[in-house]
């Protein structure tokens, strides 16, 4: 290769820290976000929630008064706010961690104690229009309202086409006033709009009569089809379609546009989920209706409907008749009754619920004068179905990018993905709002999206009785003195109330890193501060789960851990750094020319996204240092050196190259003067690799402790051979050739302190991989690290600059303890091992030991 392609210069954003067609986002309108506190992790609730939304800050907002801050922390993720706190799911609750005790916090009904004392009148900064691109949202329900909002607050214009007459799809027109009052849909939308002034809204405009999609794609660079799921399934039955027979989905449609129809004295509902709860319980509001009974076709344990939902049913004298499958809407003596069969439980289906299987003979019927179906919805669209795009009642949609057959199109939400709830709506809507983002800004390949965890540096409620109050239920008015009227079912907490259950959060978010107090073990210190001191056996099980987690770290003496090896200055008296000695260097030289800022180079980064490689190109090339891998990263001066496997040919431009050792050594020739050149060595390979690179005049020696350095994250597979060092300075001081090669360690390297232990032992350099990769957000899956998009580009090269300089820092500390000046200038003979461990994995005497139990060997 003649061309040097790593001299190109990168495009302007290639770091993410500057975007040239985008300014720079006021301090006011940025989000509040504390990720950074190494106390914080994501708690259960968090984590349980589609849009992770920061909980345990918000309720510990609550609890301090400060009510601003909680809006700010509930509405960051969430433009559904107002609503959620009255009909979300709340699928935070069941993960609450006092749950298993004395029930979980109620946070669902403190979100909404937060929104009816803010959410009407409270009015984020507007967020304005700052791109030439624009995006059309077919649907104006959560989900493509959600997808707007992220759009529009990324400095896009947007337009929302809906099909009726107001914003908010099935969520306004089919969840009834007596559990969200329609002034409060209202709330959420006009403070999503007012954020948003760049998002304008096309009401009564129906997709393939009042605008085709062909329309659409010539007026924008990108549309999101989030066309709901409107229709119902139906159910096959006999006499389905008598007009006594009603779908439950326009049932609510029509309620809710505020018809009160006249019913029939008794009302069967079909069906157990949230559209049949809400059915019901509208229906025994409703003029003429006295009795309401629910048919399920499977038992108790399998009813889909939220259990809230059930129990207000229930206490609104809703009967459900369980294992009852109707067959048939007759009239028997004139009477109309619904013909059922009892059924019995089967084999799981596909969906994971057991199927229900009819019982022969147990025809009976139910009377009833109208019979409303809620037995599942559906999404519909003649003009996306003559264009290919509908698969069996759904919009076909490619989960992982959510696109379309059309590269253009991206869809989301009920009409993409099946009915759900509003909550999982709203992160379909994030999730597609972020693809959209990628294809407008070229990303082909964009990092998978995953929910964000943010969070709020709060303190711990500070609240003598925060352990012994007992869930706060907000007062259930039932049908209310007019239930024509549609009141509220529930009353909200009021100041005294909302405090009082705040304080009750375990904050499994404030995490204070020490075995004996983090989120793995708090429950059980609770237990232990409950128990009588007299109950020793339980005491005595408590301490030893307790111990088991403290021990977990201990360390088999033959695989240390860089950990482990643990040193105190030989001469202890220099322990306290002197404030008035001057800095220590930690500048370093590699070959000939190649000289770093530290004795650092980063590696492992070959085959990962592109947005990892750039975040790591940017900390290398801010930090001067060197980048050893298969292929160039960065800048055009970012130093690499190149790993040069069998049948590669070096670059004859790379900084270094390194041949990897795969069956025999390989002494590479020099691209130019001043290029290193160097080979690969594991323990079984080290008394071949010393004398071979010695005598082919090599400039470096790569330790690959983890035998797999040109592998993906070979560091994961277990801790590094620690005896490969100690065993190369042996055999180099064996020849007398100690100064003649360097070698550079790669294998666990995690901290500043592990690169002093390693360059004291003898290293040059050392390579940081999987450390690296976890400090810009990787996680670790499957004996690999994977990157997600929830982490934007310009904090992620934050993180490698800051992790890289944080090494440098760090590494200086010790030789300053020892009274050195520079790094390179640490040996052996300075450090002192008080371990065992330590001891048989570097050769340095352990005082009090017999040193022919230390030798090269370990033994």
């Amino acid at each position: 290769m003649s061309e040097r392609v790593f001299h190109d210069p990168p495009e302007p954003d290639v770091y993410g820290i500057e975007r040239a067609a985008m300014p720079p986002v006021p301090d006011e309108l940025a989000p509040r976000d504390d990720v950074q506190d190494v106390h914080f992790v994501p708690a259960p609730c968090q984590v349980a929630c589609p849009v992770g939304t920061d909980a345990p800050s918000y309720i510990a907002y609550i609890w301090e008064g400060k009510l601003e801050e909680a809006f700010e922390a509930i509405t960051a993720t969430n433009p559904f706010s107002s609503v959620c706190g009255r009909v979300c799911d709340a699928p935070c609750e069941p993960a609450c961690r006092r749950a298993d005790s004395d029930g979980p916090l109620a946070i669902r009904n403190l979100k909404r104690y937060v929104m009816d004392e803010l959410g009407a009148t409270y009015r984020p900064p507007a967020v304005p229009v700052t791109r030439q691109q624009t995006v059309g949202v077919v649907g104006g329900g959560p989900a493509g309202l959600t997808a707007a909002q992220d759009l529009a607050e990324a400095g896009y214009a947007v337009h929302v086409y809906e099909l009726t007459r107001q914003l908010g799809g099935y969520m306004t027109w089919g969840i009834p006033a007596f559990r969200c009052p329609p002034a409060v849909f209202q709330e959420d939308i006009d403070r999503l709009l007012a954020r948003c002034p760049g998002i304008t809204v096309h009401l009564e405009t129906a997709l393939g009569t009042d605008v085709t999609l062909d329309e659409l794609k010539e007026r924008h660079d990108a549309v999101v089809l989030t066309i709901g799921a409107w229709w119902a399934k139906g159910l096959r039955m006999e006499n389905a379609a008598d007009p006594r027979v009603e779908d439950g989905v326009e049932f609510l449609r029509r309620v809710n546009g505020g018809e009160r129809p006249t019913l029939p004295r008794r009302v069967v509902v079909v069906g157990a989920g949230d559209v049949a709860m809400d059915a019901c319980r509208a229906a025994r509001r409703l003029p003429g209706c006295e009795e309401v009974s629910i048919v399920y076709r499977r038992g108790p344990d399998e009813i889909p409907a939220r259990k809230d939902e059930l129990h207000g049913a229930i206490e609104e004298g809703i009967e459900i008749l369980y294992q009852t499958q109707p067959v048939g809407f007759l009239e028997v003596d004139g009477e109309p009754v619904l013909r059922c069969v009892r059924t019995e439980l089967g084999e799981p289906g596909e969906d994971g619920r057991r199927t229900a299987v009819d019982v022969p003979g147990s025809e009976h019927d139910v009377p009833c004068g109208l019979v409303i179906l809620a037995t599942g919805q559906r999404a519909e669209s003649e003009h996306l179905a003559s264009l290919g795009l509908m698969g069996h009642e759904k919009v076909r949609t490619d989960w992982d990018s959510m696109r379309t057959a059309d590269p253009q199109v991206f869809a989301a939400g009920d009409g993409a993905f099946g009915p759900s709830t509003i909550v999982n709506a709203m992160y379909h809507g994030h999730r597609a709002a972020y693809y959209v983002k990628a294809f407008l800004e070229g990303n082909d390949a964009p990092l998978p999206y995953r929910t964000p965890f943010k969070t709020r540096r709060v303190p711990v409620a500070q609240d003598a009785l925060w352990e012994v109050f007992d869930r706060h239920e907000q007062r259930f008015h039932g049908l209310g003195e007019n239930p024509v009227e549609f009141p509220e079912i529930e009353s909200a907490y009021d100041a005294d109330s909302a405090k009082a259950e705040a304080a009750r959060c375990y904050r499994c978010d404030a995490e204070t890193g020490s075995s004996d107090y983090n989120v793995r073990t708090r429950e059980d210190i609770f237990v232990m501060a409950r128990t009588r001191p007299a109950d020793g056996r339980k005491q005595r099980a408590l301490f030893t789960k307790r111990l088991q987690v403290a021990g977990a770290r201990q360390f088999h003496p033959t695989q240390a851990t860089l950990d482990d090896l643990v040193f105190l200055p030989a001469n202890l008296s220099r322990l306290v750094i002197d404030p008035y000695r001057d800095a220590c260097s930690v500048e370093t030289r590699l070959g000939q020319v190649l000289g770093l800022g530290a004795p650092f180079l980063a590696t492992g980064f070959d085959d990962a996204p592109e947005e990892a490689r750039q975040a790591v190109a940017h900390g290398v090339h801010a930090q001067r240092l060197a980048y050893v891998g298969r292929r160039p990263i960065g800048h055009h001066d970012t130093h690499w050196l190149q790993l040069v496997l069998p049948g590669d040919e070096p670059h004859p431009e790379a900084d270094g190259a390194i041949a990897v050792w795969t069956d025999e050594p390989v002494a590479l020739e020099r691209g130019h003067g001043n290029q290193l050149v160097g080979l690969t060595a594991t323990a079984a390979q080290l008394p071949e690799a010393i004398p071979f690179a010695l005598e082919h005049g090599l400039d470096a020696v790569l330790l690959d402790a983890s035998a797999g350095i040109a592998g993906a994250w070979p560091e994961l597979a277990g801790p590094p051979d620690l005896t490969l060092l100690r065993d190369a300075i042996a055999l180099l001081r064996s020849l007398n050739r100690e100064e003649d090669v360097a070698l550079l360690w790669f294998g666990g390297v995690r901290s500043g302190t592990d690169a002093a232990k390693l360059i004291a032992l003898g290293a040059n350099g050392v390579l940081v991989g999987t450390s690296l990769g976890l400090a810009i957000g990787g996680r670790i899956e499957g004996g690999a690290l994977a990157f997600y998009g929830d982490v934007e580009p310009a904090e992620r090269a934050e993180k490698a600059e800051l992790y890289l300089a944080a090494l440098r820092a760090e590494a200086s500390i010790m030789p300053r303890c020892t009274g050195k000046t520079d790094i390179h200038n640490l040996e052996p003979e300075d450090m002192r091992a008080i371990s065992l461990a330590t001891a048989r994995a570097t050769g340095i005497p352990l005082a009090g030991r017999n040193a022919r139990l230390l030798g090269a060997s370990g033994d």
